[in-house]
């Protein structure tokens, strides 16, 4: 094996590494799993580099999977940047329409190469193809880049912070293999000079993004160590919990996460923690919510005109994902399960 398949190999590793660790993380907040995505769709991409003279044409089938590199990447800004709903439906349709002309393209590539076809459209086509996934990508490049410039000019210190970092080390990442590649001799690049630049890129990118991520993490926990709680901004921090969980019935979300309700009111997660406990005399941020739900799950259950309501149905309304959490938090709060407490409440009306 030569060099650039051993640092191909090598790049494969590295981000089959990272998407396991960040993937694992994917519970704490949305960015890890968004930047567990693009390194699982990288190391695709690369072993469909690594594979294209060994397997070939199967290692199309491999390329397949590598369908969310510049899309994943957008998607991790996102989630790194915007704290309310960062991922939404259109945005995963935007990167399915790249994904799926990635896909398409490489399915007409195999096609050819096991099949021998011969046809005048197959080609037009997939010159197509590749010039849409060349606009695409560098489009989504570029919003990758607008993440986070956008929130540079109006950036507390530390967020000024990680956005120059983020858009420093973005930059390097593009420039370096603009440079290294004009630098290259002509024929060089027309060799295994593109490959190399893609090894380059790709570890450059996926240190320093990770790195970010950490530096980003420690200097989140360093505010917390050195931040000391002020009564009123508990005060009004409490209120504002109350407002999002009650008076917007954000608790009848099934998935609903302490990490979604710091990040909307951009505050760590210990300090909704601690308002749990200390404002609101719960254990925890599920154990409020659920109360929440339990309390909304007794109107629903006593109410006469939802007496045909399957108990799963309540459950689903109240903020339950299924009918054993619901059935094990309602036992907790009301001593019952939800078919005893609605029959107690048919007894005392009659």
């Amino acid at each position: 094996m030569d060099l650039l398949k051993i640092a191909q190999l090598v790049t494969v590793v590295l981000c089959l590494a990272f998407a396991i660790i960040h993937y694992r993380l994917r519970k704490t907040h949305v960015l890890h799993l968004a930047f567990a995505f693009f390194c699982a769709s990288s190391s695709m991409h690369i072993a469909y580099k690594l594979t294209d003279h060994y397997l070939s044409p199967y290692h199309h089938l491999i390329g397949i999977l590598g369908f969310a590199t510049c899309s994943g990447y957008w998607l991790f800004s996102r989630a790194f940047f915007r704290k309310a709903k960062p991922i939404n439906r259109h945005h995963l349709l935007f990167v399915g329409l790249l994904g799926a002309c990635l896909i398409l393209r490489h399915l007409l590539r195999f096609s050819e190469k096991m099949w021998l076809l011969d046809t005048n459209w197959l080609p037009v086509l997939i010159t197509v193809l590749s010039e849409a996934i060349a606009i695409f990508s560098s489009g989504m490049l570029i919003l990758a880049f607008w993440e986070g410039y956008r929130v540079l000019h109006n950036a507390t210190a530390i967020q000024h912070k990680i956005t120059t970092i983020y858009l420093s080390s973005f930059m390097i990442c593009i420039v370096s293999v603009m440079l290294v590649a004009a630098a290259l001799p002509t024929g060089f690049l027309a060799g295994t000079g593109r490959d190399w630049l893609v090894v380059f890129a790709y570890t450059l990118i996926l240190t320093s993004t990770h790195g970010l991520i950490r530096f980003r993490q420690q200097r989140l926990n360093l505010q917390e160590k050195n931040t000391e709680p002020n009564l009123e901004e508990e005060i009004t921090l409490a209120s504002q919990i109350q407002t999002l969980l009650v008076e917007e019935k954000r608790f009848l979300e099934s998935s609903l996460r302490v990490a979604d309700i710091a990040r909307e009111l951009d505050v760590p997660e210990y300090r909704i923690r601690a308002i749990m406990l200390n404002s609101f005399n719960a254990k925890n941020f599920n154990h409020y919510v659920n109360q929440m739900r339990i309390e909304y799950a007794k109107t629903l259950l006593s109410a006469p005109d939802k007496q045909d309501w399957p108990v799963l149905v309540v459950g689903i309304e109240s903020g339950f994902a299924s009918a054993a959490p619901f059935t094990r938090a309602f036992k907790e709060f009301a001593g019952c399960t939800p078919g005893q407490y609605r029959k107690q409440q048919l007894a005392t009306r009659s």
